[in-house]
């Protein structure tokens, strides 16, 4: 093999390895983003067609457009040799966010709350339009609401029907009326919470619950 012959197999080596293929992906819910370095983040994402989907980000450029409950759309990029490799987020664009978040506390923590939630259950790459419609509406609750005081309450029960193990109108009939105390809320959702464990191996309990048990009155 001649000098050039070689020379010219390297690059051909080098160019085959940096060829990443991009794609666009299905509008998504950001469940919520970890740090794993210094620069770098995996973005938990859940989508209709593909379920819970994981992508690496880099750099700060779109951290902002990835707090968990936003609504977006992406690109992704991934290296052509390497299909199992997780793919890297390369643009994003953002749909929808609850802007009141911003201001105030309760609805953050409604939203803190309803995350991890979903981080906890969302655990499989299959599709799912019913339930991501209903969770896009959901979140836009967090805006639309005045009165988001049950909204937490009145996820857990409805998402308990999409996750299949719904609850029974019968035998806990007194979970389907809107709590009239702070105390008989508190127990509430303690009592939801210990019926998602009950019922979800490896459950866990949102960190955020006992802040949530706090802040309404």
């Amino acid at each position: 093999m001649t000098k050039v012959q070689n020379n010219l197999r390297i690059c051909k080596f080098f160019t085959t390895f940096a060829v990443k293929i991009e794609q666009t992906m299905p509008t998504a819910i950001v469940l919520s983003l970890t740090k794993y370095s210094d620069t770098g983040s995996i973005a938990h994402l859940y989508t209709a067609e593909q379920g819970r989907m994981q992508y690496a980000v880099y750099g700060n450029k779109y951290k902002g457009m990835l707090r968990p409950l936003s609504i977006v759309e992406f690109t992704t990029t991934k290296r052509k040799n390497a299909p199992q490799q997780m793919g890297n987020i390369s643009s994003t664009s953002l749909l929808y966010t609850p802007q009141l978040l911003a201001t105030d506390v309760r609805r953050q923590c409604v939203a803190m709350f309803i995350a991890e939630i979903l981080s906890s259950t969302l655990r499989h790459p299959m599709s799912d339009q019913p339930l991501f419609d209903w969770l896009c509406e959901v979140i836009k609750h967090l805006d639309t609401d005045t009165d988001i005081s049950n909204l937490h309450l009145h996820f857990l029960i409805e998402y308990a029907s999409h996750l299949g193990i719904g609850i029974d109108d019968m035998e806990h009939s007194d979970w389907y009326q809107a709590p009239t105390s702070r105390q008989e809320r508190q127990q509430r959702l303690r009592a939801l919470c210990l019926y998602y464990s009950e019922h979800i191996e490896d459950f866990r309990t949102p960190k955020s619950l006992d802040v949530l048990m706090e802040v309404f009155d």
